[in-house]
């Protein structure tokens, strides 16, 4: 009897260790129940990342394929307005723009940096909204764009006031997009932020497939409009869906009781009338804390892209050489990291001159937004400045 029972245990620990109680989970979000319905791994409250084996727009192309994600994508067209506008958008959240880095598997080199912002809807629901100015190399860049607007829900085209030979040929890689697919999105905005012009005309020339959608909206003078007709355009599309299309979803956090409300266009803090400008009163802000560093002699904020600058503070120099100068140095900074296989970057540097100290700072939470800044040598401490610099951040920008 007692050699059945020992084998009768030895049978049921044998099973034990065959199927054990406890399980292997892929990773955090299986662990907790939390699924993954959209692309990346979370790292942090602003930052995911995606290893891949292949091309980032062909990584891409294949988590579309898998997760069927719903998204906008944001394209600027002779602009650069996309990345101000995320921030806006994030500003009016009270939150963060993301970035999702996709890295070479077995590398920690981003290949390329996708910033974004997400909107809350009803439980644990979001939408994301993708900017195309991506943080890669050119090719990768205009891969992605293509990606990005061809798979998503609502592609937006924000158009920059130009002349039609100009704009013809800025939307040509888009109508090659179009035509050359894949290109599952059925629905294309344009966004004007000067005179519409000769826009519609554009729009009618996009030949893609079967049922492809192009509206032309009025001219956008502000942040504001912009957002309201990507607002409405959207709460378009999700009445239209069938049934069993994603639940609706909230611009900002409310109430259980709206939650199903539609997409509101909310105002954006700090929007002026000139699209050129949309966050200038945050910048400005930013500067005058900035003054508190011992030795400042003039700083200026400006955009990485465009060369436009937001904000400016001190005397000379003057913003206009700030902005010049400033790019130089950035750009050359990033094309050398490039060049040593480090993949992109946002270069945060400090130099030391014979009488000055000049510090370069993308500003946290605001991809494509720079400050630089010149510094008396003979006054200001270098370390202590950057130490304050990051007060400034957590202060202003609510960024640690």
């Amino acid at each position: 009897m007692n050699d059945v029972s020992n084998a009768a245990r030895g049978q049921a620990n044998r099973d034990d260790l065959l199927s054990p109680a406890t399980q292997i989970v892929r990773n955090r979000a299986d662990y907790l129940g939390e699924g993954q319905d959209d692309v990346g791994q979370r790292i942090a409250d602003d930052k995911l990342e995606l290893f891949v084996a292949v091309d980032p727009a062909q990584a891409m192309l294949q988590q579309f394929a898998a997760l069927q994600p719903e998204f906008i994508a944001l394209h600027d067209v002779g602009s650069s307005q996309s990345l101000r506008l995320l921030g806006a958008i994030a500003g009016a959240l009270n939150t963060r723009v993301q970035t999702l880095s996709i890295r070479r598997q077995g590398h920690g080199v981003a290949l390329a940096v996708l910033p974004f912002v997400e909107l809350p809807g009803r439980g644990n629901q979001h939408l994301r909204v993708y900017s195309t100015d991506i943080d890669t190399d050119s090719q990768s860049r205009k891969q992605l764009a293509s990606v990005l607007l061809g798979h998503a829900r609502l592609g937006v085209l924000l158009v920059g006031e130009m002349p039609g030979h100009l704009l013809t040929g800025a939307l040509q890689p888009v109508r090659e997009a179009v035509v050359r697919g894949p290109w599952p999105n059925r629905d294309l905005l344009m966004v004007p932020l000067g005179s519409p012009g000769a826009l519609a005309a554009q729009a009618a020339a996009i030949n893609g497939p079967r049922g492809l959608n192009v509206r032309v909206t009025p001219q956008a003078a502000s942040s504001n409009d912009a957002w309201g007709y990507v607002t409405g355009a959207w709460n378009r599309l999700r009445e239209s869906s069938a049934p069993a299309a994603k639940a609706p979803l909230a611009q900002r956090p409310m109430p259980s009781s709206t939650s199903e409300a539609p997409t509101e266009a909310m105002p954006l803090p700090g929007a002026e009338p000139d699209p050129q400008d949309l966050r200038a009163g945050r910048w400005a802000d930013y500067l005058r804390a900035c003054q508190a560093i011992k030795g400042l002699v003039s700083a200026c904020v400006f955009e990485a892209r465009s060369g436009h600058p937001l904000a400016h503070c001190g005397a000379r120099p003057d913003a206009r050489h700030l902005v010049t100068e400033g790019l130089k140095l950035f750009n050359a900074m990033a094309e050398c990291g490039r060049g040593l296989g480090l993949g992109p970057s946002q270069p945060d540097a400090a130099i030391t001159l014979t009488g000055h100290h000049l510090l370069m700072h993308p500003l946290p939470g605001h991809p494509g937004i720079v400050m630089h800044a010149v510094l008396d040598a003979s006054v200001a401490n270098l370390t202590l400045a950057r130490m304050q610099l990051q007060r400034v951040d957590t202060a202003v920008l609510g960024e640690h």
